[in-house]
């Protein structure tokens, strides 16, 4: 019976994990903590994210709406009225696309497990 619990002291003993340095379980401990800061922070801006891009593309349209108003009573050559207003929208297309972008990156990176 002792033979047997001194095989499982060496097992014991065999099995013990030796760290690289001495405070490797605390750095690693302080990486996962930085890293579920850095989560919450994420999911913070986030919100601050749609509430933005909500409040820029009402005024966008705001801004287009009254570009397009003030373009009409103008005394401008009816092309010119034209253009004006097909480069207001484009514009306002463009960064409503590249907005978008950028939020559907943030959602997938928060969907994203942190490695």
């Amino acid at each position: 019976m002792e033979a047997k619990e001194e095989q499982i002291k060496e097992w014991m003993k065999s099995s013990m994990v030796k760290l690289p340095f001495q405070d490797f379980e605390d750095s690693v401990m302080k990486k996962i903590a930085e890293a579920e800061e850095q989560k919450s922070r994420m999911e913070s801006s986030k919100k601050y994210a749609l509430i933005f891009f909500a409040v820029g593309s009402l005024f966008g349209m705001a801004s287009n709406y009254l570009i397009a108003d003030f373009v009409e009573k103008s005394n401008l050559n009816l092309q010119i009225k034209s253009n004006i207003q097909l480069i207001s929208m484009l514009i306002y297309v463009v960064l409503i696309l590249l907005f978008s972008d950028k939020l559907w990156k943030l959602k997938q990176s928060l969907k994203r497990p942190s490695s």
